[in-house]
């Protein structure tokens, strides 16, 4: 739903373009919708579609010199996107999205870093139904999990991977009644015994949708209920980050009618609190809180904007420091499509800027936003890309980050993965 181009707005707006997200997820849309909305993704921005379109960053910007260095290249096989990536070390890191060769669906794609080259590992599996992965996140070289959906012809259904360290293994999951679709939030590794996802389900003829929490127990997934909202309304479950078991952040949205306002609890291994999150100012329709970073004991950012499902309205940034908030500057960005932070702590974003065709980077310096251009390798040679996916790469201050590009050749997907500061 977030990866690119923002989560679904009100109710309405989102179960009437949750049939976009639907021929996403089923590989039915043309070559720009694939690069522009995931499976997992809200419905498509149309400004920022149209920016991608026709505006964009060339000549001498496009080419100015930048940190960020490409890790594979865009001349693949077969079509390949990238929606997230995550990493243990310098020479432990994984990223994942879906491969699309010929008529017969996607199919999960799965790469490895093991400090010298990316290589593909087999996945589990998703038998004779199309499937992706679509989240991934790392607590050890043998303690990696991955989110997806398998779609058939009525049901999608969540699919949740572990690595052990030698292969891809499937987790059991629920299955949803037929004629439900489920789509995957996010997932968060914390060691063993503790991983947690969020996903939801949405019945495509009642409207009926349901969003879930859930914990892995060591043997299975189990439900978990957040506390009520402090002004009430149903609450939603998005992202999740933290530190450690005792330290996990999940962001929600407290949904009363057709507002939406954001909230940030937090697990001490015991019980959960909640916050409502500041926002920039009034709306009539509120905010959402898209992306939670942790960068520390206690510390957490916060990264939204408006409860628009086409175009936000404004976008925010705040810091829970662990005694207060504290609001950072308007984004540089139209919308931030990923937020993650690098080995030493810092906050970084990914998104359009105005009238761009090519995602930029930005990272918080603590007073202001300092915004990268990709490597001339991707904005050169590709007509447009997206970033999904930022990840720290721990004992360094680099940081990985995967996306997509559209290729000037066939194959028209070209999976991106791109490091600042990693050897």
């Amino acid at each position: 739903m977030d990866r690119t181009t923002g989560r679904p707005g009100t109710r309405g707006i989102w179960l009437r373009n949750a049939v976009t997200v639907c021929a996403v997820a089923l590989g039915t849309l043309g070559t720009f919708g694939a690069l522009a909305a995931p499976a997992n993704a809200a419905p498509a921005n149309t400004e920022n579609a149209a920016n991608a379109a026709t505006g964009g960053t060339s000549g001498p910007a496009a080419r100015a010199a930048t940190p960020w260095t490409l890790r594979t290249p865009l001349s693949e096989t077969v079509s390949t996107e990238f929606w997230d990536v995550a990493a243990t070390g310098a020479k432990d890191a994984w990223a994942v999205g879906r491969k699309t060769d010929g008529a017969d669906g996607p199919t999960p794609a799965i790469k490895h870093w093991n400090g010298t080259t990316w290589t593909d590992v087999p996945d589990a599996g998703t038998g004779d139904k199309p499937g992706q992965l679509e989240k991934v996140s790392a607590a050890a070289p043998d303690d990696v999990w991955a989110a997806g959906v398998q779609s058939g012809e009525t049901t999608s259904s969540v699919v949740v991977r572990h690595w052990d360290g030698a292969k891809w293994a499937d987790t059991a999951h629920a299955t949803p009644q037929e004629g439900w679709m489920s789509f995957v939030g996010d997932i968060a590794a914390f060691g063993e015994k503790s991983a947690w996802l969020t996903s939801f389900d949405w019945d495509r003829d009642s409207g009926a949708s349901t969003s879930r929490l859930e914990r892995w127990t060591g043997s299975g997934w189990q439900e978990v209920s957040l506390p009520a909202a402090p002004g009430g309304g149903e609450v939603r479950p998005w992202d999740i980050t933290g530190t450690r078991p005792d330290d996990v952040w999940v962001t929600a949205e407290a949904v009363t009618g057709d507002v939406s306002d954001p909230l940030l609890y937090h697990w001490n291994g015991r019980g959960w609190t909640v916050r409502e999150v500041p926002t920039p100012a009034e709306h009539p329709t509120g905010w959402v809180a898209n992306h939670a970073v942790a960068t520390g004991r206690g510390s957490v950012y916060v990264v939204g904007k408006t409860n628009d499902a086409e175009v936000p309205e404004a976008t925010m940034a705040t810091q829970w420091t662990g005694s207060r908030w504290q609001s950072l500057p308007a984004l540089p960005v139209d919308e931030a499509n990923a937020a993650g932070a690098d080995g030493a702590g810092k906050l970084w974003i990914a998104g359009w800027s105005a009238g761009g065709r090519h995602s930029v980077l930005s990272r918080w310096t603590g007073t202001e936003w300092a915004t990268e251009e990709l490597p001339a390798d991707v904005t050169e040679h590709s007509e447009m890309s997206t970033v999904s996916g930022i990840a720290a790469v721990p004992g360094t201050n680099g940081v990985f980050a995967a996306g997509t590009a559209g290729c000037q050749s066939d194959p028209v997907m070209c999976g991106v993965v791109v490091s600042r500061d990693v050897g």
